[in-house]
């Protein structure tokens, strides 16, 4: 018969998994949090272009922007 596992045995399965993956994959849970540091402290307005238009917005905006295309470029080229 199954017994269901103790709140403590759950958080402590939590933790080790949590522990796991950080252990895993430091670098890119370092740059992340880097970047995010980095974006939130750039709050000032910017003028962006790209190709034939001209923008003017948030630089903390345009770097989210650039973040995310980053990670889905990333993504994508890794599933080969």
């Amino acid at each position: 018969m199954l017994t269901p596992m103790t709140n403590n045995a759950q958080s402590s399965s939590f933790v080790q998994s949590a522990l796991s993956l950080v252990k895993k994959h430091w670098f890119p849970l370092a740059v992340a949090i880097i970047a995010i540091a980095f974006i939130s402290l750039n709050r000032i307005e910017a003028e962006v272009n790209f190709l034939f238009f001209r923008v003017t917005v948030a630089l903390w905006l345009a770097l989210s922007v650039a973040a995310v295309l980053g990670l889905l470029v990333g993504l994508f080229l890794r599933r080969k």
